[in-house]
C-alpha cells in the first residue's frame, strides 16, 4: 500500500489527493485462506482520529478508488495471468503460453478449485473486497468529520457507493447472484454470508446507485477531477446491469443449467419478464434526458472526414484522458507502457493477443457496407483488408499498413510474420499498443475507459428493440450516431426485423469495443453458444504476382481447438466459486455445472 500512495498524486484526480496519514500498517479483510482467522484491524492509528480531519479521511476513499477494476494487465497477478479477456472470446485467440486462456480455458482446465489468478474473475483477489471494505468505512464514518461541509460528505457518501456498485456490477456479471457486504466487516461478528438471488442481487445494485446519483456532479467540474465518480457514470452503470439482467442468461422460463443455485434462483430470476427490458429501456431513456438536459458529453468527433481523421477521433475515444466521451477512466499508473503488459517485447509486436478472421470479417466496408460473407479467399479479386472501417485499422494491424515509419509486412516471410509456423492468426492487435513506439503507447498517460458514452447509446438501442418487439427510429439514430462518428454511415437496412437488429447492435459492439470487456459479456448474456463452439481461424497472406492483389492467402484452423468446440457446456457462462471458499460454509452455493 506504500507504493500506492506514494504514487497516488500522478493515478488518482486531484480532487482525491491527500497527503498525510499513513495506511502502512493496516490487515485488509480478505476472503481467502486468512478469511476466518482475521486479527483486528490496525491502521496506525484509531478511527476517531483517522475521520476527525478531512485531510485523514479522504485518504480512505482514495484507497477504495485505487481498487477500481483495471483490465490491462498489470502488476502481481493480473486475471487471466496477462491476457485480455478477449482471449476467451470468438474475437481473439492468445499465444501466451503463461496467460490464462491457453492453460485454463482453450484446454477446458479451469475448475473451482482453479479459480485464481489465471481465471478471468479471481473472487479471492482482495483488492476487490478491500475496495468495497473501504467504501463502506468512508459511508459510516464520514459524517463526524468536522472539517467537510454536507455537500462534501454527501458527494464522499456517493463515491463510495459508487465504488461497491461498480464491485458487484462486474461480480454479477461473472457469478450471478453476488455475496453482498452490507457494512464494514468486523473481525468479532459472525461470517456468514449468503447469496443473494439475481433479483435481489440487481436490485440491491440499482439501490446503491440510485442512492448516489443524486450527490454527483453530472461531469466533473473541475478538470483536475476527471476520474471521480459522476451521475453520467452511475446513469450509464445503472443501464449496464439492467440490460445484463434482462437478458437471456437470467431472463428466461428456463435456467441456463439445472443445479442447486437454479433452485434458489441465484443463477436467473425463475422465469421471462418482458418488464425487465421495459427497466432497461427506462434506465436508458433516463440517462438519454439527463444528457439533453445537461450536455458537456458527445462522441469525439473527428477532425477531418478522412479515414486518418475517423481513425484519430476513435482513438481519442478509449485512449485518451479527460475526452468527452468517457463516462469514467480507471488509473494505476501516471505513465504506461500498455503494449508490454499484453504484447511481450517491441520485437514481438502484439503477437500475445491476436484478432481471428471472424472479427477482422465483421467490420464493415468504409461505405458501411457489409464485408461479403462469401468472399472468395483462395482467388480473390481485390485486397479483403482495404476500404474497411477506419476501427478496423485501429483495432487490427494487418499487411501494408502504415507502422513504426514503415509498411507492416504480415505475408509469410515478412518481418512481422516470418514463418507460417508461428503460433497467431495472421493478424496482429493494435488497439491500446498503436505503433508500439513512444510517440504512440510506450509512456503513454495512463488511463482505462471504463464506460464510454457509445455504450450507452448501443445499449439503449438494444432495450428499445426487446422491449418494444423491434427497433424505433430512436433505436436506428442511436447506432448511426456510433457509426456516423467513423464515417461509415447509417444502417443500410431501414426495415429490420427485431433478431436482424439485435444481431446488427451486437456486430456494433463488437467493431467499437474490441478488447474493451465488452464481448464477452455480450456473449454470455445471450447464452451464445455458437461464438464458443465456432473454430478459430486465422490467414496467411503469400506474396503472389500472379494475383491481382499481389497476394494469395490461405484460411487455417487454429490448433488445437479449444474445448468448447466439441465439449460444450453452459456452465462456462459463470465462474466457478473457489473451493476452498465453499468448504468454509460461511454461506457460497456453487453455479452449476462446478
Amino acid at each position: 500500500m506504500k507504493n500506492i500512495l506514494r504514487n497516488i498524486a500522478k493515478v488518482l484526480p486531484a480532487g482525491l489527493i491527500i497527503a498525510g496519514i499513513s495506511l502502512s500498517g493496516c490487515e485488509e479483510l480478505r476472503f481467502g485462506d486468512s478469511f476466518l482467522d482475521q486479527q483486528p484491524e490496525q491502521i496506525g492509528v484509531n478511527m476517531d482520529t483517522i475521520f476527525s480531519k478531512k485531510y485523514y479521511a479522504m485518504q480512505v476513499l482514495t484507497k477504495a478508488y485505487t481498487t477500481l477494476p483495471y483490465p490491462i494487465p498489470m502488476g502481481s497477478s493480473p486475471k487471466l495471468n496477462g491476457d485480455l479477456l478477449d482471449a476467451i472470446t470468438d474475437l481473439s485467440y492468445s499465444t501466451c503460453t503463461y496467460g490464462g486462456a491457453k492453460t485454463r480455458y482453450y484446454v477446458g482446465a479451469y475448475s473451482a478449485a482453479l479459480e485464481d489468478s489465471r481465471s478471468k474473475y479471481q473472487f479471492t483477489n482482495g483488492n476487490i473486497w478491500t475496495g468495497i471494505r473501504y467504501a463502506w468505512l468512508t459511508i459510516e464514518n464520514i459524517d463526524r468529520v468536522p472539517d467537510m461541509t454536507s455537500v462534501e460528505k454527501e458527494r464522499a457518501k456517493a463515491e463510495a457507493k459508487m465504488i461497491i456498485a461498480t464491485h458487484y456490477a462486474d461480480m454479477f456479471r461473472n457469478y450471478g447472484g453476488i455475496l453482498y457486504l452490507d457494512h464494514a466487516i468486523l473481525v468479532d461478528e459472525t461470517h456468514y454470508f449468503e447469496r443473494l438471488t439475481v433479483e435481489e442481487s440487481v436490485a440491491t445494485i440499482v439501490r446503491l446507485i440510485d442512492e448516489a446519483a443524486p450527490a454527483l456532479e453530472w461531469k466533473v467540474s473541475d478538470p483536475n477531477d476527471d476520474g471521480r465518480m459522476t451521475k453520467a457514470y452511475a446513469l450509464g452503470l445503472k443501464l449496464r446491469v439492467l440490460l445484463f439482467a434482462a437478458s437471456p442468461l437470467f431472463n428466461s422460463n428456463e435456467p441456463y443449467m439445472e443445479g442447486t443455485a437454479s433452485d434458489e434462483r441465484l443463477t436467473w430470476y425463475g422465469n421471462y419478464d418482458q418488464n425487465r427490458w421495459k427497466a432497461a429501456e427506462e434506465a436508458g431513456r433516463e440517462f438519454m434526458q439527463a444528457l439533453a438536459e445537461n450536455g458537456q458529453y458527445d462522441l469525439v468527433q473527428a477532425a477531418t472526414n478522412s479515414e486518418e481523421g475517423y481513425r484519430e477521433a476513435y482513438r481519442t475515444a478509449y485512449f485518451t484522458r479527460g475526452n468527452s466521451e468517457v463516462l469514467l477512466s480507471v488509473r494505476k499508473n501516471y505513465k504506461n507502457n500498455y503494449a508490454s503488459n499484453f504484447c511481450g517485447g517491441s520485437d514481438n509486436y502484439a503477437s500475445a493477443q491476436c484478432p481471428t478472421l471472424a472479427y477482422a470479417n465483421l467490420f464493415p466496408m468504409n461505405d458501411g457496407t457489409d464485408f461479403p460473407e462469401d468472399f472468395n479467399w483462395e482467388n480473390p479479386d481485390k485486397d479483403p483488408f482495404a476500404n474497411r472501417d477506419p476501427r478496423f485499422y485501429e483495432t487490427i494491424l494487418t499487411n501494408g499498413r502504415s507502422y513504426k515509419g514503415r509498411k507492416s509486412e504480415l505475408y509469410v516471410g515478412g518481418q512481422d510474420r516470418r514463418t507460417a509456423d508461428t503460433d497467431g492468426t495472421g493478424l496482429l492487435l493494435y488497439k491500446f499498443s498503436q505503433d508500439y513506439t513512444e510517440a504512440t503507447s510506450i509512456g503513454q498517460v495512463d488511463s482505462w475507459p471504463t464506460m464510454r458514452l457509445a455504450e450507452v447509446f448501443l445499449s439503449y438501442a438494444e432495450a428499445i428493440n426487446e422491449a418494444n418487439g423491434g427497433p424505433t427510429t430512436e433505436a436506428y439514430a442511436l447506432v448511426n450516431r456510433v457509426r456516423n462518428r467513423v464515417g461509415i454511415g447509417d444502417l443500410k437496412n431501414t426495415s429490420m426485423t427485431q433478431d436482424e437488429f439485435r444481431k446488427a447492435v451486437l456486430r456494433e459492439r463488437a467493431c467499437e469495443f474490441g478488447y474493451e470487456e465488452v464481448r464477452w459479456y455480450d456473449i454470455v448474456r445471450w447464452k451464445d453458444e455458437a461464438a464458443f463452439k465456432a473454430p478459430i481461424q486465422g490467414v496467411n497472406m503469400f506474396i503472389d504476382a500472379a494475383n491481382p492483389t499481389g497476394y494469395h492467402y490461405e484460411v487455417f484452423d487454429v490448433t488445437p481447438d479449444r474445448i468448447w468446440k466439441n465439449q460444450w457446456s453452459p456452465k462456462w457462462y459463470l465462474s466457478a466459486f473457489p473451493t476452498n471458499e465453499i468448504d468454509k460454509n460461511y454461506g457460497l452455493v456453487q453455479n452449476p455445472g462446478w
